[in-house]
């Protein structure tokens, strides 16, 4: 079974690594643009240029890079959190918390898939109606965009701006499913080379942390 499941592991770890070389570079156009334009705007104020689009460019490039760079940073652990009870636990309880926190979180990730693609008019019944019936929600009362809301200014459909969140989702439970299977291993097998976690961005050259 652990051979299976490293094998498993295996796999996704190479479908996270090419997700991750394909955003990276993204990342960088999102925050290169996000600089000049708050450099257009502080110029344009200072000189009385009429700049209005600038606010709307925002308003796409900060969710758009939120979204982006949350696959990479959940892999590797570069998130926010609070590890002081996860910490304290013996080895075997402390590989069973970071499982459970793992399928909550997939939980979670799953809910927000049906929702975005429902808020950007793509509709998947049953997957609604399993999602209802595990979590007892009524995800139908979610109404998608309409298709004549814009972006003033920049007359970009919102929906248009907001497909970008249902792929990043499944490139999170993509992600999600790597570190479950990790956790699985690091029960059954602590000593087993594919539980050793993904490092943080500081920890860049190949293999480190693999």
């Amino acid at each position: 079974m652990i051979a299976v499941l490293s094998r498993a592991i295996g796999g996704l770890r190479t479908v996270n690594t090419g997700l991750e070389l394909l955003l990276k570079p993204c990342c960088v156009v999102l925050m290169a643009a996000m600089l000049g334009t708050v450099v257009w705007t502080v110029t344009a104020r200072l000189t009385g240029i009429s700049a209005p689009w600038t606010e709307k460019v925002m308003l796409i490039l900060l969710p758009s890079l939120a979204f982006l760079v949350a696959p990479i940073a959940y892999r590797r652990s570069a998130n926010v959190a609070l590890d002081l009870l996860h910490d304290a636990l013996p080895a075997r309880l402390r590989g069973l918390h970071a499982l459970v926190i793992h399928l909550l979180i997939l939980s979670l990730l799953l809910i927000s898939l049906d929702l975005t693609l429902r808020k950007v008019g793509l509709k998947w019944d049953a997957f609604t109606w399993i999602l209802d019936g595990i979590f007892g929600l009524d995800l139908n009362s979610i109404r998608p965009f309409k298709a004549k809301i814009k972006i003033p200014v920049l007359g970009i459909q919102w929906r248009t701006v907001y497909m970008l969140m249902p792929v990043c989702v499944v490139m999170m439970v993509i992600v999600n499913l790597e570190m479950l299977l990790r956790e699985l291993v690091a029960l059954l097998d602590p000593r087993d080379e594919s539980v050793k976690p993904v490092r943080s961005f500081e920890e860049t050259a190949p293999g480190v942390g693999e």
